[in-house]
């Protein structure tokens, strides 16, 4: 829902709407939800900057991220739109994710049952004997098990600088991450620039958010621009794109700057795109790989005590 309130509130802005009208339709819009719109008017007409309303009534942090930018320098109604479509991709990433999970999943489970029913009911009638709980193989699964429960509770309870900082060296995920601050840090200095101020400004105004990746950021380069470094310098940086400081030599105006920033950020978005739906091809290949093994596993385990049993009935 919140890229459509996203959407809907940009273009409610472009068409001349203030916010706490934008707000008001979409207690309309969405009755269900109208004590939570209710909550934000009631904030913003006290006085409480949008971001931080929408952060207390639980919208995605890039969204209270991205209004807070606009709503330093930059236009809300546009940030709005480009906010809505991240969280469309998103939304679109993972319905697509759970489309290509549950045929193998409940394949997997369904082959689970089986191996249960050959293991401890099929080879006792065939064999005569009586079926040995395999304590092992249960302990090991449920040693997995917990340590991955355990693993997702604690990146779950990390700040966002935290749980950047451990997963960006992992595989496929940490290039993904990375892609997406610099996504939303040429986003923000876009809507920075267009709005008249500078990279240095925008980094100054990161260095002031709460606690993430980005304010880390900013901070590094606010001090970097305070030992003396030039703005270049201090911008090579994992977070930012090559790019926005190849396009920062070019000597470019600061109305060509920010264009260009803007068209480059898009281009970013096209490439995080790209990244997940790669991603996202992967995932079920791999499962029926795991699949594969267990069909090649239980079969094992049904045919060698036959074969066994056949031996030893032939040389008896």
């Amino acid at each position: 829902m919140q890229a459509e309130v996203c959407e809907h509130m940009g273009t409610l802005l472009r068409s001349g709407f203030n916010v706490a009208d934008a707000l008001a339709f979409m207690t309309v819009r969405w009755p269900r939800r109208a004590p939570t719109f209710e909550q934000l008017i009631e904030a913003v007409s006290n006085g409480t900057e949008l971001a931080d309303a929408l952060h207390a009534v639980g919208f995605a942090p890039v969204v209270s991220t991205q209004v807070a930018l606009a709503g330093a320098h930059g236009s809300l109604a546009d940030t709005l739109g480009t906010t809505a479509q991240y969280l469309q991709l998103l939304r679109r990433t993972r319905g697509r994710l759970w489309q290509l999970l549950m045929y193998p999943l409940v394949l997997l489970v369904v082959l689970g049952f089986l191996e249960v029913g050959i293991v401890y009911w099929v080879l006792p009638q065939l064999t005569q004997k009586q079926p040995v709980i395999p304590w092992p193989q249960i302990i090991v699964v449920a040693v997995i098990v917990g340590v991955c429960v355990l693993a997702i509770w604690f990146i779950r309870v990390l700040d966002s600088a935290g749980r950047y900082q451990l997963l960006r060296r992992w595989p496929v995920i940490g290039g993904m991450l990375t892609r997406y601050y610099q996504y939303e840090f040429t986003v923000g200095a876009g809507t920075f620039l267009r709005g008249g101020q500078d990279l240095a400004g925008y980094c100054r105004y990161l260095a002031r958010l709460d606690a993430g990746p980005l304010t880390s950021l900013g901070r590094r380069v606010v001090d970097g621009l305070a030992e003396g470094e030039a703005l270049n310098a201090v911008l090579k940086d994992p977070l930012v794109p090559a790019g926005v400081t190849r396009l920062l030599s070019l000597g470019q105006s600061q109305a060509e700057f920010a264009q260009t920033v803007e068209t480059y950020a898009k281009g970013l978005f096209a490439d995080l795109q790209a990244r997940m739906n790669k991603m996202l091809a992967l995932i079920q290949p791999l499962l029926f790989l795991v699949i594969g093994v267990q069909i090649v596993v239980m079969y094992t385990r049904l045919l060698l005590p036959l074969y066994s049993k056949k031996e030893s009935t032939i040389l008896g």
